[in-house]
């Protein structure tokens, strides 16, 4: 049976699984069957490329520095009320929600990690990857609404995100519905705060023509008005 109370009952619970004292198949009774089709043992690569793509999901708004130089401020302004907000509902989540991660189902569960087992709901990488990739969405959008870079633009920093998703998951840190709730949160975050500033803070130019060349030894970016 899953042990519940304190974190110092949590300690326990961990360190008694690690030692082989409770039987993997008494816990994986306690998920759903939804959850029960992706979960794995932990992998610490996987995990270490889970966070990796988020940082490098996190740093997608970059593509917005084909913006106005007056306007860095704005969309600097913007971009840190989204990640503050993904990040509070990420924690409002983790502080409501004890659920202990899929890797506690199996032998071997890291013991650096003793701390957050029960942290599982939801994906905080999640969360902020989809937030990330929402607002480079909706401020390419705005800035750029007919630029030909706009289809993919959208589509690598969804991708880069769905990738966060999926590590988090084959990792063993996280349940389906954990990255499934997390982008949930992070996309309505990632839109709904740019679109709230939408409403006082205006861009400088609209319909610029961006014009970005790819070579191997450079990458440009110009901007025609």
């Amino acid at each position: 049976m899953l042990l519940t109370g304190t974190r110092g009952a949590g300690k326990c619970f961990l360190a008694a699984l690690l030692l082989g004292a409770l039987a993997a198949s008494d816990i994986f009774c306690q998920e759903n069957a939804f959850d029960r089709m992706a979960m794995n043992s932990y992998s610490k690569n996987l995990d270490y490329a889970g966070t990796a793509a988020t940082a490098i999901a996190l740093l997608t708004p970059a593509i917005l520095f084909a913006a106005p130089p007056k306007d860095y401020w704005k969309i600097g302004l913007e971009y840190a009320e989204t990640i503050a907000f993904a990040y509070g509902a990420k924690e409002l989540c983790k502080l409501c929600v004890d659920r202990a991660r899929p890797y506690t189902h199996f032998p071997g569960a890291p013991l650096d990690k003793v701390d957050e087992w029960d942290d599982s709901f939801i994906s905080g990488h999640t969360t902020l990857s989809f937030a990330s990739a929402s607002f480079t969405a909706f401020m390419f959008c705005k800035y750029f609404p007919d630029s030909e870079w706009k289809a993919p633009v959208i589509v690598g920093a969804y991708a880069l995100a769905t990738a966060t998703a999926v590590l988090r998951v084959a990792s063993g840190n996280h349940y389906m519905t954990d990255v499934l709730c997390g982008a949930l949160v992070g996309s309505a975050v990632g839109v709904l705060v740019p679109w709230l500033n939408s409403l006082w803070i205006k861009p400088s130019y609209k319909n610029q023509n961006v014009q970005m060349t790819v070579t191997p030894a450079a990458f440009a970016v110009s901007l025609k008005f």
